[in-house]
């Protein structure tokens, strides 16, 4: 696998076959395939991974949206990656052939603390932050912290977990987002059927029936 400056490639000995994404695309389709694995978790238990790891994403996806700037990807991301982003930004309006850094994401947690502020979007236009409640960010930051990255890092181990909680983080997830749909900056490139595409997605997570 390789990256350049205009796209990803998997070097297979094959046809080409090419997806267009974009993070508010890859944000739509995480919710998407979140609402698509929910269908498969009577016959298969083991579908609440993939349901847990695309709200994840999605959630992620959605505050990497909202708190960037157009200054790319200046507001998403680490205190010392942005300070070498500035750097860079600075140098290259002297040197056009500067390599411009690494970028480095915030965690979730950080993302979620970083949403919750005033101005937090990245025209700074909310005067109130997105609603999250201390109780709630505790919780997602378990979820992150304990569920997320095990799931992703599966250690040789047996584990039992309780997904009895999963449709209310689903609630929870849909909820967050959909303020910051409605906010505005995050989803402002895409069309309005694309952002009328999100909200029913949204809305679908909202109510979506779970094995009791």
């Amino acid at each position: 696998m390789r990256r350049t400056g205009e796209g990803l490639f998997l070097e297979q000995p094959m046809a080409e076959n090419w997806i267009q994404i974009d993070e508010t695309e890859d944000v739509a389709a995480s919710l998407r395939h979140s609402i698509r694995t929910a269908q498969f978790v009577n016959e298969d238990p083991l579908a609440y991974k993939w349901v847990l790891l695309a709200l994840h994403s999605a959630l992620q996806g959605a505050c990497v949206c909202h708190l960037t700037t157009t200054a790319s990807p200046l507001g998403a991301v680490t205190e010392r990656n942005a300070s070498k982003w500035l750097t860079y930004f600075e140098q290259s309006r002297i040197d056009p052939k500067s390599a411009p850094p690494k970028t480095f994401l915030m965690p979730l947690p950080d993302l979620l603390k970083a949403v919750r502020k005033p101005h937090s979007a990245g025209d700074k236009s909310n005067s109130v932050g997105v609603k999250i409640e201390d109780n709630e960010l505790n919780w997602l930051c378990r979820i992150h912290d304990d569920v997320r990255n095990q799931l992703v890092h599966f250690e040789p181990m047996g584990w039992s977990i309780d997904m009895s909680g999963v449709p209310d983080i689903a609630k929870l997830v849909a909820r967050i987002i959909n303020e910051i749909l409605v906010m505005g900056w995050a989803f402002r490139h895409q069309t309005s059927a694309e952002r009328e595409e999100l909200r029913q997605c949204l809305q679908t997570l909202s109510k979506l029936e779970w094995p009791r």
